[in-house]
């Protein structure tokens, strides 16, 4: 018995989809890959155009997708792949790959430029945002400014 195994890596399409089908729920993440090559030293999209990829998460695992995924998250599939043909809305036919039994993974990326905010000081970026107005309570140790009291409050 042969088992083919497929991965693949890139951004959601769009936020997951929730369906029913009888006492089911169908959880659907759509995961677009373009093929490109480097011709050049310049990459160039595939002519084959477009691959689309769908992974179905049922019930309580379709609860953890939704609560994790969204549209743009870059994420990781793997599963059984299952060719669909179908017609599109212009009458062309038209594929895309189902996963059977898939795993999905996010991968965390580093935010944007944009998204960080500047450091001040000693700050440290997870740090919260240091007080504008009136400093901290005297009788919260924690979140008093100044030199750091080793002694513990509790």
């Amino acid at each position: 018995m042969a088992k083919a195994t497929l991965t693949i890596e890139g951004f959601v399409a769009k936020d997951p989809e929730e369906r029913q089908a009888q006492a089911y729920r169908i959880v659907s993440v759509t995961v677009p890959v373009t093929p490109s090559k480097k011709v050049n030293g310049e990459w160039v999209n595939d002519d084959a155009g477009t691959i689309w990829y769908e992974a179905e998460f049922w019930d309580a695992h379709g609860d953890s997708i939704r609560a994790t995924v969204s549209k743009g998250s870059f994420v990781t599939i793997t599963g059984t792949p299952k060719l669909e043909v179908y017609a599109k809305r212009d009458g062309t036919p038209g594929a895309k790959i189902t996963f059977n039994f898939p795993q999905l993974s996010v991968i965390v990326q580093k935010p944007k430029r944009s998204e960080v905010r500047p450091q001040q000081g000693n700050d440290e970026p997870w740090a919260p945002a240091a007080p504008t107005s009136a400093p901290a309570t005297s009788g919260d140790t924690w979140n008093a400014p100044g030199s750091f009291d080793d002694t513990t409050p509790f």
